[in-house]
């Protein structure tokens, strides 16, 4: 894992111990002072790489990142409901199984179907 890899891996898992930023049905998700404080957190972390790093920027970058990982998540569920056992497709984003805890937020959402659920549920973590 190079030094790039690391920081993300590091920033990932700082996210991911932030659930007021990711986890809809969380009691702290609709608190705003509290993600706040989590995304000055995370963006103290990311000025470890850019310094003149701002929250917008913060913001967006979490965004491309979860944009990716939903998009890789996508086809993954797609061949396992299309192809056979053997081609399901395997994510090429070297971050994808850091970024799996955010599937869990969204089974509780309102507007899901049930089978959109019970997908979600299906996901197989590689190792």
């Amino acid at each position: 894992m190079d030094n790039n890899e690391k920081f993300w891996s590091e920033f990932i898992e700082m996210y991911r111990q932030h659930t007021c930023l990711w986890d809809v049905k969380s009691n702290e998700y609709l608190n705003k002072q509290k993600r706040n404080a989590s995304y000055n957190n995370l963006l103290e972390k990311l000025r470890e790489i850019k310094a003149n790093a701002t929250l917008e920027f913060l913001k967006k970058k979490i965004n491309n990142i979860r944009t990716a990982f939903r998009r890789e998540l996508k086809k993954v569920q797609d061949s396992k409901r299309t192809g056979a056992g053997g081609d399901v497709y395997e994510p090429n984003l070297w971050y994808y199984d850091l970024l799996l805890f955010t599937v869990h937020s969204k089974t509780g959402r309102k507007g899901q179907s049930s089978d959109e659920q019970e997908n979600f549920g299906n996901i197989v973590v590689r190792i």
